[in-house]
């Protein structure tokens, strides 16, 4: 009898302890049209958009908490701000979650002791893997894979191997889950400060982006007047076609699929799977890694300055390829050559490759390093 009133005891401390409380902070919809914009105002806010199967945009904001951080959670939520409107045909969002709040929330169950074993470990492999070769599918495999940072990856991937180790135990004490569903022909501009944001759909329509240490996943973007502003923080996007991209500070920049698109870049770590047609690079001191060329990339331009560029496979290829630099060094098949190192700062020429057939040529690659580096592998 004793061992049965111990486990309802047991029973009824642990359901206490780990009962929720469900709250809406936000649950409402707009008609939408093909001339609607979304108009996103965004502060320390962790949003998941999906398609609205019907001519709405829904949103919906809910959190859970446990009963014993429930002062904790009702003052932080004092501190946000989530508000819509709509006035004309641009619907409005203004969502400013307290720093707290989004911390409490992206904790990924890993405690700190863990961590700092494993910090050597994470920084060891991303050292040893940067030069390695990616196929095309490999890529888009890890932005399927990827949760954000790869600090997240590499824990997520831990865990799949070893599923039964203790990594820590996660936080139980806040679950939030913000859901926009929007029509596929809605205009969506975004201002974001210190967010994270995820587009589980392909987007065909205008999306006009300017953020600040805000991470980015999306499937494929596919419109010629995308204006990007991003500034620290991560970008991630399976396809991309058409659009203009300015990347400042990104640490963790990956795209499966690159075409017809501007790139302007700056201080950045830029991972592309295979270059499409017409794509142009300007850059300043990143480090850019193109791991493959399409059959009929056609035109492919890069301006450098103090850029490290990592090219794969491209002189056994069909296209032509000229590479200019000044103050630029080469290192191929083991060997490091320095070019260019005159007063007058003028570009030498560093690699000039022809196509093999012109008649089956790929395309042109043109190259224009200053201060540069350039790995071909």
């Amino acid at each position: 009898m004793k061992p049965y009133i111990y486990s309802i005891l047991f029973f009824l401390i642990t359901n206490t302890i780990f009962s929720q409380t469900e709250e809406v902070l936000l649950d409402r919809s707009y008609l939408a049209n093909e001339t609607t914009i979304l108009n996103l105002d965004l502060d320390n806010a962790i949003i998941v958009f999906e398609e609205s199967k019907d001519d709405k945009i829904h949103f919906n904001y809910k959190i859970s908490y446990n009963k014993n951080a429930k002062q904790k959670i009702k003052k932080y939520l004092k501190q946000s701000k989530i508000e819509t409107s709509k006035n004309g045909n641009t619907v409005t969002l203004d969502a400013k979650n307290s720093m707290y709040l989004k911390l409490i929330y992206s904790s990924n169950g890993i405690d700190f002791d863990t961590s700092k074993k494993h910090i050597k470990n994470i920084f060891s492999i991303i050292k040893n893997n940067k030069f390695l070769y990616k196929s095309r599918d490999s890529v888009l495999k890890e932005i399927g894979f990827s949760l954000g940072s790869d600090y997240d990856d590499y824990f997520k991937k831990l865990k799949l191997e070893n599923p039964n180790k203790n990594y820590g135990k996660p936080s139980k004490k806040l679950k939030q889950q913000f859901i926009i569903k929007v029509p596929k022909n809605v205009k969506i501009k975004i201002k974001a400060l210190h967010s994270k944001i995820n587009f589980t759909y392909d987007v065909s329509n205008l999306l006009d982006l300017s953020s600040f240490k805000t991470e980015y996943k999306f499937k494929i973007i596919n419109n010629k007047n995308n204006r990007f502003k991003l500034m620290h923080g991560i970008f991630q996007a399976e396809q991309i076609s058409g659009g203009n991209y300015n990347l400042k500070d990104i640490h963790k920049v990956k795209i499966g699929v690159i075409s017809s698109v501007k790139l302007e870049t700056e201080t950045s770590r830029i991972q592309i799977g295979e270059i499409g047609k017409n794509v142009s690079i300007t850059d300043f001191n990143s480090k850019i890694y193109l791991y493959n060329f399409s059959n009929n990339f056609n035109k492919f331009d890069l301006k450098g300055d103090y850029s490290e560029l990592s090219f794969y496979n491209i002189l056994d290829n069909n296209y032509s390829l000229n590479i200019f630099g000044h103050n630029t060094v080469l290192n191929m098949n083991d060997k490091k050559t320095s070019f260019g190192l005159s007063k007058e700062k003028k570009t030498t020429k560093i690699i000039e490759k022809k196509a093999k057939t012109i008649e089956n040529s790929f395309g042109i690659m043109e190259i224009e390093l200053l201060n540069g580096i350039v790995n071909i592998k």
